[in-house]
């Protein structure tokens, strides 16, 4: 998709994918935390990641994926009321780079 082409902020379709980058080789750490003996199961995580990290059935379960597909927004942690989410930004160099924005 042509991000050129978009009209007045719909990004129907547009993965966020081609909106971030990261670079090659840089590691991430473990900048979310999980402990899902402090989560209720209200899935407040998975309703504000727009990255669709989170899975909520029981537990929240978080993608294993995440250090890959997440935006570091941190969404997920300022709404977790049980305080089951701990997030810390990447080191520098490490984290997404917003290519339009």
């Amino acid at each position: 998709m042509d991000l050129k082409n978009v009209k007045g902020g719909d990004f129907t379709g547009v993965s966020l994918l081609k909106l971030t980058f990261k670079v090659e080789g840089a590691d991430p750490g473990e900048f979310i935390t999980y402990d899902q003996s402090r989560c209720n199961g209200c899935g407040a995580c998975a309703l504000v990641c727009s990255a669709n990290l989170w899975a909520v059935k029981d537990k929240a379960r978080l993608s294993p994926r995440y250090q890959e597909l997440c935006l570091e927004c941190a969404a997920c942690y300022a709404v977790c009321e049980a305080d089951a989410i701990a997030f810390r930004y990447p080191g520098g160099g490490a984290g997404i780079i917003i290519k339009h924005g």
